[in-house]
C-alpha cells in the first residue's frame, strides 16, 4: 500500500495524486488518500473526490501505522539515508530517488513535475475526467472549444492578490504578461477563439484585449474541476503561475498545442525549471 498526504487547492492535489499514482501501479500496488490535513486546513477543501480517481480515502485503522507525530522525525531521518516508513519531498524539482521507492510507504510533499508521472499520462487523462456529467451550457462551451483554434486563458487572482503570504510567494501575471502572450498567439493561429477562465473576471474583461468574439466562461465556482476539464478542451493555452490552469494544459494530450507560461513562476525566485515541460513557451 502507497499512502499520499493531501493538501492545498485542487491543482496541489491533482499533482499529489499523480505522482502516488504512478509510483502505486510500477509497485503493482493499492494506492489509498490521507486527508487528514484538512481537518485544520481552510483555505481549499478536499477536491479529488469529484474526479474518477482510482484511489479510495485510507481508513483510520491504516493511519495508525503513519502517525503525525513521526512526520518530522523520519524527515530527518531521511535527510540521513535512513529509510523509514514515511518519505518527504526533499527540494522543489524532481527526486531522482523516487523510482527506488518501495512499498509501504506515506509519501508526503508537492511533486510539482511531469517527471513523476508521465509514464501514466494516458490513464491520468482518465482519473481526471468529472465524475458528474456536464450542464448544457459546459457541454456546449466544450464542443465550441474542440471545434475551433481555441485558446483558453487562466488569470488566477483571488487569494494571490488578497492573502500576503501568498503574493510574496506567487505574485500575479501582469496584463503585460497576457498581452504577448495574446500577441504569439495571434501569430502562430490562423484564427484563434479565446475562452478566458478566471477568479476575477471583472479584472480580466477589464485588462484582456481580445475582442467581441471572447468566451468568458462563468457559473462554475463552485465546481472548478469542470473548468479544468474545459480547459482541457481547448487546443492552446496561455496559463498563469497556477497549478490550476497547468493540469488544464497538461491534460490536453494533442501534441500540436501551444502553451505560453510566465518565465517567472514565483516571485520569491524559486526555481520551476521542473515544474514546466520543456516544450512549453516561457515569456
Amino acid at each position: 500500500m502507497i499512502a499520499t498526504r493531501l493538501i492545498g487547492g485542487l491543482g496541489n492535489q491533482m499533482f499529489q495524486y499523480a505522482a502516488a499514482r504512478a509510483l502505486a501501479d510500477r509497485l503493482g500496488t493499492e494506492l489509498v488518500l490521507d486527508i487528514r490535513a484538512f481537518g485544520t486546513y481552510k483555505l481549499h477543501a478536499f477536491g479529488l473526490v469529484r474526479f474518477s480517481i482510482r484511489a479510495r480515502l485510507a481508513a483510520p485503522e491504516e493511519l495508525t501505522r503513519w502517525p503525525l507525530w513521526m512526520s518530522r522525525p523520519c524527515r530527518l531521518a531521511q535527510r540521513l539515508g535512513v529509510v523509514t516508513r514515511w518519505y518527504s519531498e526533499p527540494s522543489f524539482g524532481y527526486d531522482r530517488a523516487w523510482p527506488s521507492l518501495k512499498d509501504g510507504l506515506i509519501v508526503n510533499g508537492y511533486f510539482q513535475s511531469e517527471h513523476y508521472f508521465a509514464d501514466i499520462a494516458d490513464s491520468l487523462r482518465h482519473d481526471f475526467v468529472p465524475l458528474a456529467a456536464l450542464t448544457t451550457k459546459n457541454a456546449g462551451i466544450a464542443g465550441f472549444a474542440r471545434n475551433s483554434e481555441s485558446v483558453a486563458i487562466h488569470v488566477r487572482r483571488g487569494d494571490y492578490v488578497t492573502n500576503p503570504n501568498t503574493l510574496l510567494t506567487h505574485g500575479v501575471c501582469s496584463s503585460d504578461y497576457y498581452e504577448k502572450a495574446v500577441a504569439l498567439m495571434h501569430e502562430r493561429l490562423t484564427r484563434p477563439r479565446f475562452f478566458v477562465f478566471t477568479n476575477d473576471m471583472d479584472w480580466a474583461r477589464e485588462n484582456l484585449k481580445l475582442g467581441d468574439d471572447a468566451v468568458f466562461v462563468s457559473g462554475n465556482e463552485n465546481s472548478p474541476e469542470v473548468d479544468i476539464h474545459l480547459m482541457a478542451q481547448c487546443r492552446h493555452y496561455i496559463i498563469a503561475n497556477s497549478t490550476f490552469s497547468w493540469w488544464g494544459a497538461w491534460l490536453n494530450p494533442g501534441r500540436d498545442k501551444l502553451v505560453v507560461a510566465p518565465e517567472r513562476w514565483f516571485a520569491n525566485g524559486l526555481v520551476a525549471d521542473d515544474l514546466v515541460p520543456g516544450d512549453w513557451i516561457r515569456l
